[in-house]
């Protein structure tokens, strides 16, 4: 699976690009402050519709007004994204379009953004788009997964599990639809407006989708727990074991067994423990377990890294993290995903970026792979073996230029 394809209008700090990359590897070098991060972050939301940097849309848009007065007067801000992919099933043709309701002079009131998704051009939703272009994005900042706040560990599973299959993302939204459903009639019993049997039907789409997404976690997480291991020892040089474990509120355990539970055992699970919480849901009018009130942790050899690893050892932690998923959602949907490395190699000693370029760069037989990465520093990887087909470019200012 590879981009042949990637054009910008008005994205970030590029204007207009117009891309034509080979499979192997693209290594993007330039000063900080260029662009060699918008032009992943705009690959990432071609993939998931969602940037890695940022709930706020309006940031995609160029901030730079047209260079014609009279245009800027009355056309609204604009971004456009658009990407040919290439998979075994053929090719995808992917576009996403943001647009500002109205012009926007003041920043403090930028005023709303809707967005337009088409996939071979027709118009589609999220759900129709992600999948198409599986990917695996690894920048510095994703080092808060160990240490940083649970909703970033959840929203990781989410992503991850979305795009390798289109059914979860389908039974992660109505999940997110009933669960809303649910507290707000919940609001409505504490304040007697609705008798608790009003919660009953909302209850059991919640045990059913909330099932479906705790299995698929765990099963996610029990396949890649041996790769993670391996790597992870390779990565520190150690012979320390590092494990994943999910921290869940329905089966109220640390759950690092290599067999989950099926579906129908997490459905009475779940069924029972809600029964246990119910009075004090209806009290504090909000559903307390489920999918979007677990966690999990990094555990290296028993020591939570989440709490009291260091900086580098929950760096490595994460980026073994990130290669065992790339290795997951490969075997999961029978191609290797775009793997995009955010100047994550300058941060690693030769050693260790040689065994990172190994694992994600190295072609297999008769596979074809599309490896990003960016870096300030490309003297560094000079001698770390990268492919003889490695593709070179410059960026500065929004500029992309051959090496």
């Amino acid at each position: 699976m590879w981009l042949s394809q990637l054009r910008l209008v008005n994205f970030r700090n590029y204007r207009g690009l117009r891309l034509e990359p080979h499979p192997g590897v693209l290594l993007l070098s330039g000063h900080n402050g260029q662009g060699k991060t918008n032009l992943l972050e705009a690959v990432y939301v071609l993939a998931t519709t969602r940037s890695p940097r940022t709930s706020v849309e309006r940031e995609l848009l160029s901030w730079r007004a047209p260079e014609d007065a009279d245009l800027a007067a009355v056309s609204p801000a604009f971004a456009r994204l658009d990407a040919r992919v290439r998979r075994a099933s053929g090719e995808i043709h992917l576009e996403l379009t943001f647009e500002a309701e109205r012009p926007t002079p003041n920043p403090a009131s930028p005023g709303a953004v809707t967005r337009t998704i088409k996939v071979n051009g027709l118009t589609t939703r999220a759900t129709g788009l992600v999948g198409q272009l599986p990917v695996v994005y690894f920048s510095p900042n994703d080092v808060d997964l160990a240490g940083g706040s649970p909703a970033a560990r959840r929203q990781y599973l989410n992503l991850a599990l979305s795009q390798a299959s289109s059914n979860h993302l389908r039974a992660l939204q109505r999940y997110n639809r009933v669960l809303l459903q649910r507290n707000q009639v919940l609001r409505l019993v504490r304040e007697r407006r609705q008798p608790a049997a009003a919660l009953e039907p909302w209850t059991e789409q919640m045990l059913d989708w909330g099932a479906l997404i705790l299995h698929a976690r765990l099963q996610m997480l029990r396949e890649m727990q041996a790769c993670l291991a391996s790597i992870f020892r390779d990565l520190a040089g150690g012979s320390e074991l590092l494990r994943v474990v999910y921290r869940s509120t329905v089966l109220g355990s640390e759950l690092a067994t290599p067999d989950p539970p099926s579906t129908d055992d997490i459905s009475a699970a779940f069924r029972e423990r809600q029964r246990q919480l119910a009075t004090r849901e209806v009290e504090q009018a909000v559903s307390l377990i489920g999918p979007q009130r677990d966690d999990f942790t990094f555990m290296l050899d028993e020591v939570d890294l989440n709490t009291y690893g260091s900086r580098g050892q929950q760096r490595l932690a994460v980026l073994a993290l990130k290669l065992a998923e790339a290795d997951w959602m490969r075997s999961s949907i029978g191609e290797i995903p775009v793997v995009l490395l955010d100047d994550v190699l300058s941060e690693l000693d030769p050693q260790r970026r040689e065994y990172v370029l190994q694992r994600v760069a190295e072609p297999e037989p008769s596979e074809q792979r599309q490896v990003w990465i960016t870096t300030t520093e490309p003297g560094l990887l000079a001698a770390d073996h990268l492919p003889t087909s490695t593709q070179r470019f410059v960026i500065e200012a929004g500029q992309v230029q051959p090496a």
